[in-house]
Order: structure tokens, then C-alpha cells, then sequence
């Protein structure tokens, strides 16, 4: 079975791929390499939250973000087909613009409660000095 001999794709991860006594659903470790990167999840949200952006709007609102990193931030993300990238006509002068896919969506929304308990706690956690 194929589990954790990097470098390895989402898709060659085995639904479950844990040898033992337990099983155990392994993460899709290659698709784990991208979003735990901390600018996938900001441009993954952003994407969620605005709809089709293209770049220049996204590097404003990542302003610590360098373009070279945001580039190769949003080509990961299109290798695993989180985002798409597309020729559009709603935009004059740069026709390109990135946008969530289907998939790209899901994580998304899996990441709102996520992101409401890390609203809602970050302050307790502060106020306890953690």
C-alpha cells in the first residue's frame, strides 16, 4: 500500500492505508503539502469569499505576500485542481482571472467552521495568555 513515501499525489493515496491492528483513513497527503502552505488557505478563502478573481486583486489583499510566491501558490493549487484558472471577457486588459472548482468549493466550506471556531476562540485563548 501506498501511504507515506513522499512525494506522492492526492490521488495515489489509498482510501486507507494504515497496517495494523487499526485502520485508519489516510489524509491526501499530497493535497495536505499544498493547503497546509499558509497562502493556499488565504487564496482559498479569498477565492470562496469574492468569487473569480484575478491576480493583481488577489496579491492586494495578501499584501506580505511576494508575487513569485502567490504565483507558485496558485499554479499548486491548480495541480490539484482547487482552483482553475480561465480566459474570461468579464475583465478588460487581463483576460485571466482564478476561480474555486467544485472541489476547490467543498474545501471552502469545510473550512467555515474551522475559521468560526478560530474567531471565536482566539480570544479566550489570549485572555487566558496561550
Amino acid at each position: 500500500m501506498k501511504c507515506y513515501n513522499p512525494p506522492l499525489r492526492t490521488s495515489e493515496v489509498d482510501a486507507e492505508c494504515c497496517e495494523g491492528v487499526y485502520n485508519c483513513p489516510c489524509p491526501p497527503v499530497g493535497l495536505i503539502d499544498v493547503v497546509g502552505k499558509k497562502w493556499a488557505m488565504c487564496v482559498v478563502t479569498l477565492l470562496g469569499h469574492n468569487g473569480q478573481l484575478r491576480f493583481g486583486p488577489i496579491q492586494r489583499s495578501l499584501p506580505r505576500v511576494s508575487p513569485a510566491t502567490l504565483t507558485s501558490t496558485l499554479r499548486a493549487l491548480e495541480r490539484e485542481r482547487l482552483i482553475v484558472r480561465s480566459t474570461t471577457e468579464l475583465f478588460r486588459g487581463a483576460p485571466v482571472a482564478y476561480d474555486l472548482t467544485p472541489v476547490g468549493t467543498e474545501l471552502y466550506r469545510s473550512l467555515l467552521p474551522l475559521a468560526g471556531w478560530l474567531r471565536e476562540d482566539r480570544p479566550r485563548a489570549r485572555s487566558r495568555g496561550t
